[in-house]
């Protein structure tokens, strides 16, 4: 079974260190365990520490973008993906399609024209921000829990003028509701799960999951094990997991739900999938539990569809478009 990822921090443990991503790597998601375990499609986050001031996180974020074209791009490998084209042909080479996405959105240093700049470097969605407040909104962490800020709005409202996704992951209640309001544009979450079975700030609500569901939206799953169970109770295995596929599923979310594991981001790796050179077992299980052809849909084709739907037709931004 193909398999399609929509978040690992590989860039952000490549940046400044000698770890490759090809060859013998301790990576999580590194090339070797990608192909073996059948993942052909992977979006790659640019992450910074939100501590550092913006500037930082600009540079930064810079320096994971020439990461990425310079050390991860391959021909005949990973294919960047930047427009529907670019999928199809990748298809038909059968690389594995390589995708940008931001997470956190204090890289704009409060300008959204810079949305412009990325988009034009291949960078395709962004998380505004991570866990706590930036200059665009509240993250799921912050103490005052409030929405997005004036700049935020108009940086949701320039992602639907170019073609961006809006990636919920890490978003304070407020700030999801705000971006429902405000835009009609693709919307998913890069990684996260049900709060109705593990109630934890990083997981969505029912309300948000239906929402996404009625937009068409994405969903994926997260393998951060603080995520899926309660640590207190030890550690906890992939199986975990399957409680909130199955609640996503109830809510209706057959066509939503899918992957991103958070490979090189995770603190508590899940037994059994600790991984990307898990994937191949574990897409054994999705296959038992749910069937072929649910399996296809929650392991690739709902992600792909997303994509479909979501990249644009061309790959740069033309000024007055």
């Amino acid at each position: 079974m193909r398999i399609a990822d929509a978040h690992v921090d590989v860039l952000w443990k490549m940046l400044g260190s000698d770890t490759n991503f090809y060859g013998t790597s301790p990576l999580q998601a590194s090339y070797e365990k990608l192909r073996q375990s059948g993942v052909a499609t992977q979006v790659f986050a640019l992450f910074v520490d939100p501590a550092h001031p913006e500037s930082f996180q600009l540079e930064n974020v810079l320096l994971s973008i020439d990461t990425f074209y310079r050390q991860v791009v391959v021909p005949g490998k990973v294919q960047v993906v930047r427009n529907v084209g670019e999928l199809s042909e990748v298809r038909q080479n059968g690389s594995i399609a390589g995708i940008l996405s931001i997470e956190g959105g204090g890289c704009l240093r409060g300008k959204p024209e810079l949305l412009r700049v990325f988009f034009d470097l291949g960078v395709r969605g962004m998380g505004l921000t991570w866990n706590y407040q930036n200059s665009l909104a509240d993250g799921c962490r912050e103490p005052r829990q409030g929405g997005l800020t004036g700049v935020g709005r108009e940086v949701v409202r320039e992602m639907a003028q170019l073609g961006m996704w809006v990636d919920l992951a890490h978003l304070s209640d407020q700030g999801v509701e705000d971006v429902f309001r405000i835009t009609d544009g693709p919307v998913m979450a890069s990684h996260a799960n049900a709060r109705r079975v593990l109630a934890h700030p990083r997981n969505l609500t029912d309300e948000v999951i239906t929402e996404l569901i009625h937009r068409k939206g994405w969903m994926g799953m997260v393998f951060e094990g603080s995520f899926v169970g309660n640590l207190e109770e030890g550690p906890v295995s992939r199986d975990a997991v399957f409680r909130h596929i199955d609640h996503v599923l109830k809510l209706g979310g057959e066509d939503l739900i899918g992957l991103g594991s958070d490979f090189d981001g995770t603190s508590n790796p899940l037994r059994g999938l600790a991984d990307a050179g898990d994937y191949k077992s574990f897409a054994l299980d999705v296959v038992d539990r749910y069937g072929s052809e649910l399996a296809g849909k929650i392991l690739f084709q709902n992600f792909e569809d997303f994509l479909q739907r979501s990249l644009p037709n061309e790959s740069c931004f033309r000024p007055g478009k």
